[in-house]
């Protein structure tokens, strides 16, 4: 069986293993709560364990989730090699990866600079790609499943958030190769969400006002990004594929991010 290509969990059953980046809040959260409703023990990375709500680490449990909290710097590139193949080998039964967290900050063409370069790139490319490695080495023949969070601007790109752009179109671009070089060992798929929580670059009034312009309509939330998620850990004869979930946002064709000034 392919690590996470599973029967739904039934009563006392666990599905597996699901090891979530940035799995403690706003979308990440979600999607913890979601795998352990579908029967999931958690591995949750965080930078800070300091930050992480206690009242929903305990939901979690209650929803029947053993819970560990790891402390990792995804930016680190070095740090996240020393540690990496020790993380999968304290948990063997690791058998989905999501790859969740993301840096987000804004720059430019203008103001892109070597470091806010790299930065981006560490955390939104080379940490996905080196636990993507990671999985298989400690998985072999037992296999896996990735799901990579990208971000629905890729389908009408522009040059708003440039290192945070250009790391997402690199992720994406290791969604694909990975699902063939991978496959049938690993299932790598990527969920795309559009406009979804409230950025630090938005008030309140700007936010609903950009939601509301999405075709669907305000609604979209964290829950149908964690719902994407769910369906592709159990998509058995899916791989290489990309859900956007983005309330018809593609069809807008912004000419800038909608956390920026311009937009």
């Amino acid at each position: 069986m392919n690590g996470s290509d599973r029967e739904p969990a039934g009563a006392g059953k666990r599905a597996g293993t699901a090891l979530i980046t940035g799995g403690t809040r706003r979308i990440g959260g979600a999607i913890a709560r979601a795998l352990a409703a579908a029967g999931y023990d958690l591995v949750l990375q965080t930078r800070d364990p300091a930050t992480v709500d206690p009242g929903f680490l305990a939901d979690l449990g209650a929803a029947g989730a053993a819970v560990d909290l790891v402390t990792l710097d995804l930016g680190d590139a070095a740090a996240l090699a020393a540690r990496i193949d020790d993380l999968f080998a304290r948990r063997p039964d690791i058998g989905l990866v999501v790859n969740n967290a993301s840096r987000f900050e804004p720059d430019d063409f203008a103001s892109l600079t070597p470091g806010s370069f790299n930065r981006h790139m560490a955390v939104n490319a080379l940490a996905p790609l080196m636990l993507i490695q990671a999985l298989d080495r400690a998985r072999g023949a037992d296999g896996g499943a990735v799901v990579n969070v990208l971000d629905a601007k890729l389908a009408w790109p522009h040059p708003d958030f440039l290192s945070y752009t250009l790391g997402k179109a690199t992720l994406a671009t290791i969604t694909d190769l990975a699902a063939r070089h991978y496959a049938p060992r690993i299932r790598v798929n990527g969920v795309a969400p559009g406009l979804t929580l409230i950025s630090p670059f938005q008030d309140e009034a700007r936010f609903a006002a950009e939601k509301g312009k999405l075709p669907l309509g305000p609604g979209l939330g964290p829950g149908d990004i964690a719902d994407a998620v769910v369906f592709l850990a159990g998509a058995a004869q899916v791989t290489g594929q990309v859900i956007a979930v983005d309330g018809g946002e593609r069809y807008l064709a912004r000419q800038h991010d909608p956390s920026t000034p311009l937009a």
